[in-house]
């Protein structure tokens, strides 16, 4: 924070940086409630905001960068205590849509010209992000196909013991999706939009920190999907140290001749923590919900951190 403090401020920046970022959460929380409602739960668009604040919020005391949609699906599952399940599935495929945006953003970006991919350490970040954007389409396209919850096996898992049940209520979800694939692929869309917002937010937040030298919007564009995905695998609160580390290890890869690799990665550093920092105020909008629901909140954290590390399942931002 003393870095901030000390750094000359475009400040102009930081003001469209906010809007920009809260816009794009609103829009996840907006992403969410398209998921759940074509479930057909009762749940107003109200309640997905401020759940949505709370697992931003919780992103921050929580286990790993989403470990804010952990204690969301725990909050979400007890509202609908007839179909648990399907519940926590709707958080589970609203992160799986929100990582298919951030691959989906990345690998459209080395369809621009741009010499961000002429760093050999870079060749294969195009073909990540590709190949997860293609397999992520091919497996929404099966799930999304009617054909699929009549096949054999599907149908015999309803069968297992003790699984079977919660297993069935998952394939009727899924074919309450297949009833509705305008919403799912209006999910995939507000994906694609969000996070290409997030981007541009975090680019305005480098630019606030007004340094010597800062990547174009496009080099953020190919590169951030990745260092995002980064930070979500990591086990600590809100990704904290991962998101940083990752971005000042591409700012170094992608600076031009003329800067040296410390300038460029303090200065890929300094943008991350300004992006860090803007995220917090946005996470403290969700404070006055938190001070209303303490004592639910507590309990889903802490049945959060007992439980061990799990799969990725919420927006950041992405």
């Amino acid at each position: 924070m003393s870095q901030i403090a000390q750094s000359p401020k475009a400040w102009g920046y930081l003001g469209l940086a906010v809007m920009v970022i809260l816009s794009c959460s609103l829009l996840t929380f907006v992403r969410w409630w398209i998921l759940v409602r074509a479930q057909r739960f009762e749940f107003p668009l109200r309640q997905a905001i401020r759940l949505g604040f709370v697992g931003l919020v919780s992103n921050f005391v929580a286990p790993g960068a989403v470990g804010g949609d952990i204690v969301k699906a725990i909050l979400m599952a007890r509202g609908q205590p007839q179909r648990r399940t399907t519940a926590v599935a709707t958080v589970v495929l609203d992160r799986i849509l929100g990582m298919l945006g951030l691959f989906l953003v990345g690998a459209l970006t080395t369809l621009v010209p741009s010499g961000a991919l002429d760093h050999p350490d870079l060749k294969s970040v195009g073909w990540f992000m590709w190949g997860g954007s293609v397999a992520g389409l091919i497996s929404l396209g099966l799930m999304l196909w009617p054909g699929m919850t009549e096949w054999g096996w599907v149908r015999q898992i309803r069968r297992l013991p003790k699984v079977g049940g919660l297993a069935g209520e998952l394939i009727e979800g899924v074919a309450l999706y297949q009833s509705q694939p305008r919403a799912v692929w209006q999910a995939v869309l507000l994906s694609l939009i969000a996070h290409a917002g997030l981007i541009s937010g975090f680019w305005l937040c480098a630019l606030w920190m007004k340094q010597a030298w800062t990547p174009d919007l496009v080099t953020h564009f190919f590169f951030l999907p990745t260092a995002e995905l980064f930070g979500a695998f990591v086990p600590v609160p809100a990704g904290m140290g991962a998101l940083e580390g990752a971005v000042q290890w591409f700012y170094e890869r992608v600076r031009p001749e003329r800067v040296t690799e410390a300038d460029a990665g303090a200065a890929g550093f300094l943008a991350a923590l300004a992006f860090r920092l803007v995220n917090l105020g946005i996470a403290a909008l969700g404070g006055g919900y938190y001070l209303t629901s303490r004592g639910d909140l507590a309990q889903a954290i802490e049945q959060t951190s007992n439980q061990s590390p799990a799969p990725p399942i919420s927006e950041e931002k992405s």
